[in-house]
Formats: C-alpha cells, structure tokens, sequence
C-alpha cells in the first residue's frame, strides 16, 4: 500500500460497540449467579459470548497500537514513549480510577451483594493497591471487586501498552520473526508451568504454580501480538496474503469457525493463538475488504463506539443497582421471572448507555481534546474508533484493498 501520511479503517467502531454488548450479557448471567438467582451462567454460548468479545478488544489492541507505532517510527525515524504514554494516561486515567474510587467506597455502601460484600473487607487494601497502580489482573486471584473487577483486561491491555512501543522500535525490521518468537515464547511458558505444576504436585508450591498459570494465561499478550501481525501485513501491503484473507473461503471458514466456538469449551496450549487469528481475520475484513457482507460503518455505530469504552467501565455497576433495586421487589422476582430480566437487561443497558454518553460528552470529551495536543500524527476523530485502544491517528482516506 502506499505510505500516505494516515490511514482510515472503517466498521471498527461498530464492532467495538457489538463487542462490549457481549460483554454486558455475559455479565448479567454472571451476576444473577452470584446474587443466586436462575441464570445462564455457565452455559457455553453466555460464557463464550464475552470472551470471544474480550478476544476482539485484545487482537484490535495489538493490531491498532502495532499500526500507530509503525506510522510514528516512519514518520519520525523514532517511537515517543512518553508521549504515547501521556496520551494514554488521559484517555484511561479519568474514566478508570473513577469507577474505582466509586467500586471501593461508594457501592459497598448502598448495594449489598453477599458475593461481593462479603469478602471486600478483609481484602480491601491489598485489591485497592493493585488497582490503584494499573494492576488490575493480578486480582483475579482474590475475590472480586463489585463494579470494577472487567478492568483486568484493561491491566493487560496496559502492561502490553508499556512495553510495545520499545519492541517496534527494536524489532520493527525483523517483525515477523520476533512476533513468531514472542508468541513461541508466551506458550512455551504456558507448557513450563504446567510441568512446574507437576512436579510440585502435593506440595505448598503447587498451588502458588497454579496461581502463576492463571496469572500467566490471563497475560493474553499473544492475541495481541497476533493483531501486531495484521497491522504488519497492513502497513508493508502484503497483497498476497491480505487476498487469502479477503477469500471467500477464508471467510467463511473463519466464520464457522467463530461461530462453532461460541458454542463449544476448548482448554489447551495455544488456543488462544488460534481464536485471535480467527478474530484477526473477521476484523480485516470488516474494515478493509469491501466484498464482506457485513457492514460496521455508519454515523450510528461511530458514535456508539465511541461510547464503548464507557460501556465496558460503567456497565457491572449499571448491572449491579438495578438487580439489586429489583431484589428489593422478592414478590416480583419469584413470581415473574419472565418480567425481572426484562427489566434487569433493558434497565441495566439504558443505565449504562445514560451514563456512558454524560460521561462521554462531560468527562471523557474534555481530557481527549487535551490529548490531541501529545499526538504525533495528524488525523480526524471519525472511523476508528477504538477510544479505549485506538491510538491511531486517522484520516478520510481509505486504503485501497479488496
């Protein structure tokens, strides 16, 4: 493709709201687990719903950020780290540490949900600590947190922010072949865990071994890397491997693929790999292949994607008031189930979307005006949307693919 000075991948908004609705269905089953009512959870399509959107948010993570640092070293001949990083910082910062200012001192107060209430106290300082230093993973470990325990994703998301810019720098001449290592080194580490766990099988280290696996699988470090690879092939316009992607065979393989594995538990080394080039492939196809029957882009879903990220932050405490408004109405809830979720979804989503936009328009707007001033590649706020992640500077003009 040619080096224009931006680029322009359309439909990747529109995917991003679908992704975070996933989310917000998977964890409505999830919290009618955990206050004990019927639910969902568990059943494979709910569970496999909001990872398959936790998939996309990671694979465009690494496809979004690979492409912006790649632009900014060709542009500059060099990848500001600390600029990446402020811009950063303004985007995530408001939004995040509210919500988790408000999950550790306000919700306990006024929702009681035994699951969360129960344990909060007695692990209090240590999950706020490694909440308030952008270490949000490493709480799954402990119980979780009412209204802010998503944001382990947003963790990884971070720690991978940390590190990539200088891997691009180092490595961007030699790219495949370090993202084929790195990826060979993530799952190398994954099988040297599972023998660690062997070994020390009935033993006190066994279970720190099977905390160091949860911790080490959670580090999905290698779907983003995946995505790296797809901002590669974009970037240096490999046409002949984007057209096998853009296949008609590829596309359909792909999508049963997808398809199949919303409804199917699979658990094994490398899996991950496998479901992030699936995603990979639906998300070029989405933005680039103009033949892909599905359509993303539009003024609607832009703005709905902008809203995403706040999706994501606001929607477990959305979810959290309103079934425990609902659970105050016993009455209501044994004798017209039917009647409680439609309230508990269609409340919880349109507390969500409300707060969502406020914040968007009154929170969020101000701190991403500020950040326009720390970026290093000129572009317009429409199409990529991916506010959360997208750090890549856009344009009007699209690329000329399939």
């Amino acid at each position: 493709m040619s080096k224009s000075k931006s680029i322009y991948f359309p439909g990747l908004n529109g995917l991003r709201f679908f992704a975070a609705l996933f989310v917000f269905f998977h964890h409505v089953e999830q919290h009618k687990f955990l206050t004990g009512l019927d639910n969902l959870w568990g059943v494979a399509i709910i569970d496999n719903l909001g990872h398959q959107a936790r998939i996309i948010f990671f694979v465009l993570s690494g496809f979004l950020i690979t492409y912006l640092f790649l632009k900014e070293k060709e542009k500059t001949g060099t990848i500001n780290w600390w600029r990446f990083q402020t811009r950063r910082a303004l985007r995530l910062w408001p939004v995040y540490y509210l919500m988790v200012l408000i999950s550790f001192f306000v919700l306990p107060r006024f929702i009681h949900i035994e699951a969360f209430n129960s344990v909060l106290e007695e692990n209090f300082w240590k999950e706020f600590s490694v909440y308030m230093v952008l270490f949000p993973n490493l709480a799954r470990l402990l119980p979780p947190i009412m209204g802010a325990y998503q944001f382990w994703s947003v963790g990884v998301q971070e720690q991978f922010y940390w590190l990539w810019p200088v891997v691009i720098l180092l490595f961007s001449k030699r790219m495949v072949l370090f993202l084929l290592v790195f990826i060979g080194l993530k799952l190398a580490g994954e099988l040297f865990i599972y023998q660690l766990i062997e070994v020390t099988s009935g033993t006190s280290w066994q279970l720190r071994s099977e905390q160091a696996l949860k911790m080490w699988q959670l580090l999905l470090f290698e779907q983003m890397a995946v995505g790296a690879l797809g901002a590669y092939l974009v970037f240096h316009g490999k046409d002949k491997v984007l057209q096998i992607i853009y296949h008609p065979v590829t596309i359909t393989l792909a999508s049963t693929v997808f398809l199949v594995l919303l409804f199917q538990e699979y658990h094994f080394v490398g899996y991950p790999v496998i479901q992030g080039t699936i995603a990979l492939i639906l998300i070029l196809n989405i933005s680039l292949n103009s033949k892909f029957p599905i359509h993303l882009e539009s003024k609607r879903f832009n703005y709905l994607g902008n809203l995403s990220f706040g999706m994501y932050a606001y929607h477990t405490a959305s979810i959290a008031i309103v079934i425990s408004v609902l659970l105050n109405h016993t009455s209501f809830v044994s004798t017209n189930p039917v009647l409680f979720n439609i309230a508990l979804y269609g409340g919880s989503f349109l507390m969500t979307m409300i707060v969502s936009a406020l914040s968007y328009k009154y929170l969020e707007g101000y701190f991403l005006d500020l950040k326009k001033k720390f970026r290093m590649v000129k572009h317009t706020d429409k199409g990529l949307g991916n506010d959360e992640i997208n750090e890549l500077e856009s344009s009007k003009t699209k690329p000329q693919m399939a």
